[in-house]
């Protein structure tokens, strides 16, 4: 759920691919999630706001089989750190469907908490989508 319509996903091909891991690398902060040596995923900071020392983080695992194992939590952890270690930043953000109960225990197991609710139209219809926030100091207390 991370951008895409699950009805239809994209046709994986070798072009398609290419151009995703050029597109990442683009970004300040883009990472391919691996898993047994094999891409499984992506994570990324992105919308850095530099005035006010914040970011906002999207994460994407490919395939449900990948759930549930700690992968996406350990990169989650992994991109905080890079964050207010190496970035320095005092926040980061996020959104995420409030259906996704799997993704906000995991986002709340890293340090964020909910802090706004919106209204989103997703296929034609509405739902509620959670603004979550961590900030460097309660994340670091998490460690």
């Amino acid at each position: 759920m991370y951008g895409g319509d699950p009805a239809h996903p994209p046709r994986a091909d070798m072009a398609r691919s290419e151009g995703w891991l050029a597109w990442l690398q683009d970004h300040r902060f883009g990472r391919v999630i691996l898993a047994d040596g094999k891409p499984v995923g992506e994570v990324r900071l992105h919308t850095f706001r530099d005035d006010e020392k914040s970011a906002s983080l999207a994460i994407g695992l490919f395939a449900t089989r990948h759930l549930g194992g700690g992968i996406g939590r350990r990169a989650i952890r992994l991109t905080l750190a890079a964050a207010f270690d190496t970035y320095l930043l005092n926040r980061v953000d996020l959104r995420v469907l409030s259906f996704n109960t799997r993704a906000i225990r995991c986002y709340k197991y890293c340090g964020f908490r909910h802090v706004a609710t919106e209204s989103v139209d997703i296929l034609g219809e509405p739902q509620g989508e959670w603004l979550m926030s961590c900030d460097g100091i309660n994340w670091a207390d998490d460690r």
